[in-house]
Order: structure tokens, then C-alpha cells, then sequence
């Protein structure tokens, strides 16, 4: 739904206005395998990996920390806040309609022919989850938007400054 893509762009934009951030991406933080049965997309692991790498930003000098991931559920906010006490300004969601959703995955280039159809409908089924179970502070839409104007919504619609998650 174009949450790193965007993520880099608030990151830019606060570089260039002197502000010191971070940007972190969740997925990555918790990819490893084998995963626990009972947490399969290793958010816990994600969230204790988050809170580490906050108190070494933190400790150098960065003052703004921008997580771009998927936050399915009020428990793994929860985890994700308890790791970083205080630094959850706000959790926005980035919504795009299913042909949107579609296009950008197979526009990434990364999933072929099966896997490309496979992501494309866990993203709807996600963007379906998400959206009858919605945690986040604020939803920005993005389907006819550019990344410069999404990056604005954001920061617009989150408690800025501050730190968004």
C-alpha cells in the first residue's frame, strides 16, 4: 500500500527540515525463521527488536522514529508501544482500492506470475481485515495520490511533530 515508499518520504522531508529521525521497517524486524506457532508473523520478536534499536537511536541523537509495517491487531500495538514507551504519536493506515493494490504489487517487480496473484489477494484480504478491525489513529487513502501528497496526509493527520508509527 506504498507504506515504505512513504515512510522514505517523510524521512527525506524531515532530514531536509532538520529534523533527526529514523525509519525502520517492522517486516524486516522480524524476519527470521522458524517462527513460534503461536506468533506466526513474529511480532513479538519484531517488537523486541524495535525497542532495541530505539534506545541506539535514541542514544545518538535521533528524536523521531518511523516504523513502516503492518499493525493487524490492538495486541501487537500494544506490543509495539510497550517497546517503545512514549513514542507512539500516531499509527496510520494507508488504504488503496483492490486494482490499486494489484497494480503496485505487480509493479514492484519483486513477485512473479503464482506469487504475485498470492500477495495481491492476501493484500485485500488484509486491506478487509484491517479496515473491519481498523487500529490506527488515522486512514489515509492513496489511490490517485503521489507519494509527495500521501507524505503530507500523514503528516497533516498524525500529532505533528512527533513521532509516527
Amino acid at each position: 500500500m506504498g507504506k515504505t515508499t512513504a515512510s522514505w518520504q517523510i524521512f527525506d522531508q524531515l532530514v531536509e527540515e532538520g529534523e533527526r529521525p529514523a525509519l525502520v521497517d517492522l517486516d524486516l524486524l522480524g524476519a527470521s525463521w522458524p517462527v513460534p506457532d503461536d506468533d506466526p508473523h513474529n511480532e513479538r520478536l519484531k517488537a523486541r527488536n524495535l525497542g532495541a534499536m530505539w534506545q541506539n537511536f535514541y542514544a545518538s541523537g535521533v528524536r523521531c522514529l518511523i516504523a513502516a509495517g503492518v499493525v493487524e491487531t490492538r495486541e501487537n500495538l500494544d506490543l509495539l508501544r510497550d517497546a517503545v514507551p512514549g513514542a507512539v504519536t500516531a499509527l496510520c493506515r494507508l488504504r488503496a482500492g483492490d486494482h490499486e493494490l494489484a497494480a503496485r504489487i505487480s509493479g514492484r517487480g519483486r513477485e512473479r506470475g503464482d506469487g504475485a496473484a498470492k500477495l495481491a489477494h492476501r493484500a485485500r484480504q488484509l486491506s478487509a481485515q484491517m479496515e473491519a478491525h481498523d487500529v490506527a489513529d488515522l486512514v489515509v487513502d492513496t489511490d490517485n495520490h503521489s507519494i509527495a501528497e500521501v507524505a503530507r496526509l500523514v503528516r497533516s493527520g498524525a500529532d505533528w511533530p512527533g513521532r509516527i508509527l
